[in-house]
């Protein structure tokens, strides 16, 4: 079989799977031993816990508190002492046993007269049951139960595991079963003071229907001398809590979206964005929102649109002005400002050398207080700019007195401050040529640049 296995077991072993979410039901009727057809009395009873039964040849026991303490009561018995790990029942299995060499203590001590007769080899007990009902193929299943070594086992192993039959066993021998387990412990099993966890999980081919528990040596199984003394040369294992449950989905960020289902099944999401992150909860995952921090539409690839204006925030120039897209998000100047600006830059005049502006540019001045007044939203730029004659230097400062001139002007008709800048560039920006008057009269301007800040 094709098959994934995962091994744990506490405090020993390793786990290579992931056990996310509660667990679905046990597939195992009677995984504790605690439904029986009649008392246990004795050895090798296992058929009168329900729906138990033994894989070879071998018999399994039941260990109850009814039954006689030299063979197999609760807590003591003549294996050692040990309290159920779950209700108040359960059962044992020899994983190991070698029979040849207490043969030969037995000749020698009376105890068989026969020194030829056939021994139990790698002798091995099984127990299997079958479950509700067949597994489903591909489907993850954890596998989990608890074993404890016998007090009087002198040896331990490895390979303590289960394994999925698509068939009841009934092999017609003592021996060790060839089957390869499906989960199995790695480490040898040699506490005889706690219970210890064996779990793990494997993917169905969709055709077992019963559960096979025992020693496997196909999981590379390994035999430990436990004690010194007397060489009984037997591992014995009680059992207990044993169950089979379909695994739950994996979902390795815990957001409550299983892996399968999860485009980022390593980060913790949520279901609008199909459990990738959406920090700002607009419903656009955060590797797809050019504003992950901001709420905005999908349509705007997660970002704001303050104004309304159909330009998402991050491209708006102006995100709080509606505008169109022709200025970036701002709002398109009218033509009647645009011409009285272009009155501006040759309509504003100067005193001589100086930043005194006179009295013939009031009228225009006036008419951009006007367009301030009218459209709140306009910040406005004020740039002096002057011909090449005369000083560089001296050139640059009288074109940011101008400019200031100008600002200075503006706020005393009640424009506020806040809505204005001035600049000075001096000769650097000539738009005509400084070689003749005509063009010099052209570099002797102020600029007005309607802009759109908060």
């Amino acid at each position: 079989m094709n098959r994934i296995v995962t091994l744990t077991m506490t405090g020993m072993l390793f786990s290579l799977g992931l056990m996310a979410q509660d667990k679905g039901p046990n597939l195992i009727s009677n995984g504790g031993f605690e439904g029986l057809s009649s008392n246990v009395t004795t050895w090798d009873q296992l058929d009168r816990a329900l729906g138990w039964s033994n894989a070879n040849l071998g018999s399994v026991d039941v260990f109850s508190k009814e039954s006689c303490k030299t063979t197999t009561g609760i807590p003591d018995n003549e294996l050692g002492a040990t309290a159920a790990q779950e209700g108040e029942y359960y059962a044992g299995f020899v994983a190991w046993k070698d029979d040849m060499r207490p043969n030969w203590k037995h000749m020698l001590n009376g105890r068989d007269e026969d020194p030829l007769k056939p021994a139990w080899n790698q002798y091995s007990e099984y127990l299997q049951t079958a479950l509700t009902g067949p597994l489903a193929a591909g489907q993850k299943y954890d596998v989990s139960f608890k074993v404890k070594l016998a007090g009087n086992s002198d040896r331990a192993v490895s390979g303590i595991g289960a394994y999925a039959s698509p068939t009841e066993l009934k092999y017609n021998h003592r021996h060790f079963l060839t089957e390869s387990a499906d989960v199995s412990s790695a480490a040898v099993l040699g506490d005889k003071a706690n219970w210890v966890d064996v779990k793990g999980t494997f993917v169905a081919d969709g055709d077992e229907k019963f559960l096979v528990i025992g020693a496997f040596p196909a999981a590379g199984m390994e035999k430990t001398k436990m004690v010194e003394g007397p060489d009984n040369q037997r591992a014995y294992y009680y059992i207990d809590g044993i169950s089979i449950n379909l695994h739950p989905e994996d979902d390795r960020d815990k957001d409550g979206i299983i892996d399968k289902e999860d485009a980022c099944p390593d980060e913790a999401g949520v279901a609008a964005t199909n459990g990738c992150p959406d920090r700002d909860g607009d419903g656009v995952a955060d590797e797809m929102d050019a504003c992950p921090d901001k709420a905005g539409p999908a349509d705007k690839q997660g970002c704001p649109d303050s104004d309304g204006d159909g330009i998402a925030d991050h491209q708006d120039k102006c995100p709080t002005v509606a505008g169109v897209a022709s200025m970036k998000g701002c709002p398109e100047i009218n033509e009647d400002v645009k011409k009285l600006f272009a009155k501006a830059l040759t309509g504003i005049q100067f005193e001589t050398g100086k930043a005194t502006i006179k009295k013939t540019s009031y009228s225009i001045l006036d008419q951009v207080v006007g367009v301030m007044s009218d459209n709140p939203s306009y910040n406005l730029e004020i740039h002096g700019h002057t011909d090449s004659q005369g000083d560089d230097a001296k050139n640059f400062t009288l074109s940011e007195q101008r400019a200031a001139s100008v600002k200075s002007y503006l706020e005393g008709k009640a424009v506020s401050a806040a809505r204005l800048k001035s600049f000075g560039h001096g000769e650097i920006e000539p738009v005509g040529d400084n070689a003749t008057s005509t063009g010099r009269a052209q570099n002797r301007r102020v600029e007005f640049k309607v802009m759109f800040w908060e």
